[in-house]
């Protein structure tokens, strides 16, 4: 018989999204029990109509208690299901066999967790195509606890899956903004279980950030990640990282002919660079401007001593 699923899916204002990414759901083509667990943090739109419509389970909490973390603990421990999905409102899922071909992953024990491939939509930028390319390549890969380094092993909750025993047994940290995926998954290692990037599964999922949301995005990731081992590499091994990544984008670039996408890439590379810098720095600057460079202010105002 198949596990049981739970999909935990936060919400906030998806309307749009979710009329695209719940009938997906409803074509799988899964033989055990499916439930949608969703928590909604103040919508205004019909997101919270939409899901019960869908036979969804719906919390409703406010939005100044969301968490990236906190939420989906929230979520895990609500759920009934053997195998937890996690899925943003805004990736739609591609295919009727995607959801088997998520708990198929899971079959091996010894995997912890699994996340799968994003696809860019038809209307990304250039620079977003290039960055899917890049992190989301088409080969799978599996990280074993042996082939754990001090840099942190990539891993996204847009779309990824667990047993729940191994989400409630090591639960997201609830003190970061964001990137609770990135460490969750380096925890699993450290204890002993496998990650894996499954290719053959797949969402549509991206964005065209302007400039500005770009910045206080990468800002929140490196305040979260700011005491993280990958965050003490030397500078020279940093410089050769961004070297190597800023040439295959380069390369991306010219042969895709996306030539205002490359006079574009200076400017947007270093943008996100000295945001996630200064992020990693965040201890050290003045919880006011903090929260001025911050996308989720009102972390700023629940941790207001930090």
């Amino acid at each position: 018989m198949s596990p049981s699923v739970s999909i935990v899916l936060p919400v906030w204002n998806g309307a749009g999204d979710l009329r695209e990414m719940l009938p997906c759901i409803a074509a799988q083509q899964y033989e055990g029990q499916v439930e949608i667990v969703a928590i909604d943090s103040g919508s205004r739109d019909e997101s919270v109509e939409l899901l019960r419509q869908a036979g969804a389970r719906v919390w409703e909490i406010p939005q100044h208690e969301f968490g990236h973390g906190k939420t989906r603990n929230f979520g895990v421990q609500q759920s009934q299901g053997d195998i937890i999905v996690f899925l943003s409102q805004d990736a739609q899922p591609v295919g009727t066999n995607w959801l088997y071909s998520l708990v198929n992953v899971l079959e091996d024990k010894s995997v912890g967790a699994m996340f799968a491939r994003q696809l860019p939509r038809p209307h990304a930028t250039a620079l977003e195509q290039f960055f899917h390319a890049e992190i989301y390549p088409q080969k799978s890969r599996t990280v074993s606890p042996a082939k754990r380094t001090r840099e942190l092993v990539f891993f996204s909750n847009v779309c990824s899956a667990a047993r729940r025993d191994v989400c409630l047994r090591y639960p997201f940290d609830e003190t970061l903004i964001m990137s609770e995926d990135q460490i969750f998954a380096d925890t699993l290692l450290r204890n002993g279980l496998a990650l894996v990037y499954a290719a053959n599964v797949a969402v549509i999922h991206s964005h065209s950030y302007d400039l500005s949301t770009l910045f206080r995005r990468n800002f929140d990731s490196g305040y979260s990640l700011r005491g993280f081992d990958s965050m003490q590499m030397s500078l020279g091994h940093k410089l050769q990282r961004l070297a190597r990544f800023w040439g295959s984008e380069v390369r991306f670039l010219v042969r895709a002919g996306s030539w205002a996408a490359l006079a574009q890439m200076p400017v947007y590379e270093m943008t996100r660079v000295v945001a996630f810098l200064l992020g990693g720095q965040g201890a050290r600057i003045p919880s006011a401007l903090r929260r001025k460079m911050s996308l989720h202010r009102a972390f700023w105002d629940e941790n207001a001593s930090d």
